[in-house]
């Protein structure tokens, strides 16, 4: 969901009248592409649920034969729109096909996947550390974790070589953030970088809330007096976590609200409002305003459900389970706004220690809150616009 919204963020951002504007995305989001201002059409992508899959079992995210496929469709697409510039954000043919047709193209991706920013090994969740601690692991995964890098980036090499485009070094790093610019959906103070290029360019938290209704319970849930804990692990956060940890809120003196994001149903979850639970259940919510009214939000750790929490002044237990998740969750400790349980490790007893903490000692909010006023000063339809601005006006005519 991240990579879908953070460029609808900046392509809402601009005036179409100044702007030519063509959005593509897979079929599944269309849904939040009704009536906009600007072209849309539906980018053929493999199953999320696939990507997802892949991850998990530390598998290359996308296999050659889908990368390939991806180039043929980019190339249709950029060959009939003849584009200025080309952004993407996770469509890892792009910085071939772009290359192929002498389109300029920027890159989407987080900082802590930035060559410049601090580079952290961690391990992510895999069948096998669910065997072994990760603490274990972690050791052996630092020493193999160049032939993991040089495994994922030569299913990249081996197409780029059909197509006569040199190959990447072996570092996923260099991989994900191939091309003419760079633009990094965060902001430096919270992931930093040193001796950032020219054409790396951070554009802030790329803030969007879906228009989500309210549910007929949003009136009874905000006068509910205890305080609330948001759950929401997203399209990609680890559902094997969620028994543990309703159990452990169960024991709290809290109200429990659960944006289940379609991945389970309502019914699954233990009775709604009126009931001894206090359990608010819905498919999705307002992420934004929910997070507002909450004292913690549960999430997978990751930046799209990370960033628009602190945004809201609001404390993170994250539950990281893909590398991605991994690095945006050691920044959340980092930062004092938040705690990390790792899903192999995310018992009934951890994870209640961890939101115990999060609600009842001040320092996490306040560090959140801190956070909110710093992320309020990076506009990103500001920063967008400029570098736009910039771009546009040196690409070579």
């Amino acid at each position: 969901m991240a990579h879908f919204v953070r460029p609808l963020a900046l392509a809402e951002a601009l005036d179409t009248a100044a702007y030519e504007i063509f959005f593509y995305a897979p079929e599944r989001f269309s849904g939040y592409l009704q009536n906009k201002p600007f072209l849309t059409g539906d980018l053929a992508s493999m199953p999320g649920e696939q990507f997802v899959a892949n991850i998990d079992h530390g598998k290359p995210p996308f296999p050659a034969d889908v990368i390939r496929g991806y180039v043929h469709r980019d190339r249709e697409l950029i060959r009939t729109i003849h584009p200025d510039l080309v952004i993407g954000d996770m469509r890892l043919s792009l910085p071939i096909s772009a290359r192929l047709e002498g389109a300029l193209y920027a890159v989407m991706i987080n900082a802590y996947w930035s060559p410049y920013a601090r580079h952290r090994s961690l391990m992510p969740a895999l069948p096998i550390s669910r065997i072994i601690p990760p603490w274990l692991l972690g050791p052996i995964y630092r020493r193999v974790e160049p032939l993991v890098y040089a495994i994922h980036v030569g299913v990249m090499n081996r197409v780029r070589k059909e197509f006569g485009v040199p190959a990447l070094p072996p570092d996923l790093r260099t991989m994900y953030t191939e091309g003419n610019h760079v633009l990094y959906p965060d902001v430096p103070e919270f992931i930093p970088t040193s001796n950032l290029p020219e054409n790396h360019h951070y554009v802030g938290i790329c803030e969007w809330t879906p228009p989500t209704a309210k549910p007929p319970w949003w009136d009874d849930m905000l006068a509910d007096p205890k305080p609330k804990v948001f759950v929401s692990l997203g399209s990609s956060g680890p559902l094997r976590a969620l028994p543990a940890l309703l159990k452990g809120l169960s024991t709290l003196p809290v109200s429990v609200v659960v944006a289940t994001s379609g991945r389970h149903s309502e019914e699954s979850m233990p009775a709604a409002p009126g009931s001894t639970s206090g359990m608010y259940v819905a498919n999705l919510l307002p992420f934004t305003a929910t997070a507002a009214v909450a004292s913690v939000v549960v999430s997978h750790g990751g930046s799209g459900g990370l960033y628009p929490a602190m945004a809201a002044g609001t404390p993170v237990l994250g539950i990281p389970s893909n590398a991605d998740q991994q690095l945006s969750t050691a920044f959340l400790e980092d930062s004092g706004a938040g705690i990390g349980v790792r899903v192999e490790e995310a018992s009934e007893t951890r994870l209640l220690g961890a939101l115990k903490r999060l609600l009842f000692e001040p320092q996490y909010r306040l560090a959140a809150q801190e956070w909110a006023s710093v992320y309020r000063r990076y506009d990103s339809g500001v920063l967008f616009r400029r570098f736009l601005g910039r771009a546009l006006e040196e690409r070579p005519m």
